[in-house]
This record gives structure tokens, sequence and C-alpha cells, in this order.
């Protein structure tokens, strides 16, 4: 099976991402994945607005080679990717997202999310799904939701996908994102998951602020 999921991460740059590609195998891989390709290249400059100013016209541009794609795939074709990125600049930061991929924080013993998911539950002969309402995707409309805030010393961050979260308790999320080492609290997280009956693709990663 294709992991749909992708991150990208840049320390320097104070710059994190994850999505979640959907529209089959493929497409979905190639949605997620040309998302963080693009940021690989992308060089920030300017004052913190203008980064995120530039980080939106780059989702806008990946937004229209979705809509090229599903031209040459057909009127059927879905492709698209769920996506939540973070940025720190000193006390600055902020979260982009579309769809029900998550950023959250922990701050003073207290975990709370950053974002809100983009999605409703909906009938369907096995009790109820979800369904996003926005994501990065093609045919529509790109509608992103930018939050713009102020971090405080010993926050950490915890941006995933979810595939991750789904499999989680509140209370093992927030005891993950509490050990010092992110590296350990990743592991702890991600052991959880792994143990438990995670069925879909799932991707995290863990951002403190020191």
């Amino acid at each position: 099976m294709n992991n749909e999921d992708a991150y990208f991460t840049n320390d320097a740059s104070g710059l994190w991402i994850v999505c979640d590609g959907m529209g089959g195998h493929q497409e979905g891989n190639f949605a997620s994945h040309l998302v963080t390709d693009i940021f690989e290249q992308v060089e920030l400059k300017g004052s913190f607005d203008q980064k995120i100013e530039a980080i939106t016209s780059q989702f806008y541009n990946i937004h229209r080679i979705l809509q090229k794609k599903v031209h040459k795939l057909g009127n059927d074709a879905v492709i698209g990717t769920t996506l939540v990125l973070l940025l720190i600049e000193g006390e600055q930061a902020a979260s982009i997202h579309s769809g029900d991929s998550r950023c959250y924080v922990v701050r003073n013993n207290t975990l709370s999310m950053v974002t809100k998911d983009h999605a409703r539950s909906i009938p369907s002969e096995h009790g109820e799904r979800k369904a996003l309402t926005r994501a990065l995707c093609a045919p529509g409309e790109l509608s992103l939701e930018v939050k713009k805030f102020q971090t405080q010393q010993n926050d950490t961050f915890l941006l995933c996908s979810d595939g991750f979260y789904d499999n989680l308790s509140h209370n093992v999320i927030k005891e993950g994102m509490q050990i010092s080492s992110l590296e350990e609290g990743m592991n702890l997280m991600s052991s959880k998951v792994l143990a438990g009956e995670a069925d879909d693709n799932l991707i995290a990663t863990l951002v403190g602020v020191r």
C-alpha cells in the first residue's frame, strides 16, 4: 500500500508541514508529496506576514497544478490532500490548515487544539463516517484557514494526520507531548498507535519551543 501521507520539516526556517493525501493511492500520494516537494525548494524571506503570504501563494500554485491534473485524468477524478502547517519565528507563530489533519499544543500542562477540523459526520450504512468540508483539492475551490498567535516558552506542538490521532486518547497524546525528549515522546505515541488497530496511513511530527 502506498503511504498517502507526507511531511516536511525545516527547523532552521521554523516551518513544519503534515499532509494526508486523498483521491486514491496514486493521486493522494501525488498531491501530498507535491506539497512537500515544493516547500523543499521554497526560501522564505521578509517579514513574518510576508512569509505567510508567500506560503499561501504556494498553496494556490499547488491547487492550480492539481486542477490541471484532474483535467487530464477526467471529470470523475478527485485529487487532493489535507494539510496542516506551522510557522514559528521568535514568539510569532501561525498555523495554516485545510482538512482534518491537526495541530495540538501543550501549554502550562494543558492540551488543546490550535486547529479546528474541516469535517462533519454523515450517515452511512455502517453508522457514521467523516466527510471533509475543506481540503487542498481539485476540482473545487481552495479554502485555507490561517491563525496567527504567540508562542510561549516550553510550548510543544504536534502536527498529525487523522490516522494518528484517531488511534490515540487525549491522555496519551498529552503524555507523549510532555516528555522532555521530543524523540522519546514521538516514540511513545507511535508505539501506542502501532499496537492498536490502525487502518489508515499516519504521520506526525513534534515541535518544541525552548
